[in-house]
Order: C-alpha cells, then structure tokens, then sequence
C-alpha cells in the first residue's frame, strides 16, 4: 500500500513542476512591451546567440515565413550591452519594433510568426 501512495507522489510532484513550468512560460511571453526609442530602428529583430542550439532553427523559420533579410539579427557575442538593456536573458527571442516600442517574443518565433 506504500508503494502506491509513493507513487501517487512522484505523479503529484511531476504535475506541479509541469504547471509550474507553463506558468513560468505564459508570464514570459506576456511581457509587457518595451520602450526601445533610440535603441533600435523600427523592424523586426531577431536575437540570437553563437552557443544557441536552436538559434539555427528560429532563423530558418525566420527565413521561411518573412524571407532573408527582412530582420536584423543581433548576436549576443557582439552586442552584450543591447541584451543587457533589453533585459533578453535567454535566445532566441524576435522583437518587433514599431514607434519606438517593441513587443518580445522569447523561443522559437512560431508565436511571433503567427501574430503576423
């Protein structure tokens, strides 16, 4: 009878980490827009970095659903302080960048290609 009260815990605690992960995925994605006047040009920006392992894919699929040089790219290796300013703590991220506001979306840029 133990071992299935102890297995009905392990399932528990797998459930609540899970949610937890959700809630922590959803508050990300819901950041609210941020003021990047005389940061960046307005235009779609995509940020990414050399160690990234799914930076190749989010530019293929940046690629595919906007065409080649419809983005700019910013490589963190090059451009540490932008990241820092922009508070983007993890790549890759794609902003959109209209009157001097800019709205990010963090991961794969499937959200950001459908908001489009």
């Amino acid at each position: 009878m133990d071992d299935v009260w102890a297995r009905i815990g392990l399932v528990a605690a797998a459930l609540s980490v899970a949610g937890l992960a959700s809630l922590i995925v959803r508050a990300r994605a819901r950041r609210p827009a941020r003021i990047v006047a005389g940061m960046l040009d307005d235009g779609i920006h995509f940020f990414s970095s050399s160690a990234c392992s799914t930076c190749l894919q989010a530019r293929r699929a940046l690629d595919e659903g906007l065409g080649k040089g419809a983005y700019t790219e910013h490589k963190w290796e090059e451009e540490p302080a932008l990241f820092a300013e922009l508070e983007i703590d993890a790549v890759p991220a794609s902003l959109t960048v209209v009157d001097g506001s800019g709205v990010l979306y963090p991961g794969q840029p499937d959200d950001f290609l459908a908001s489009r």
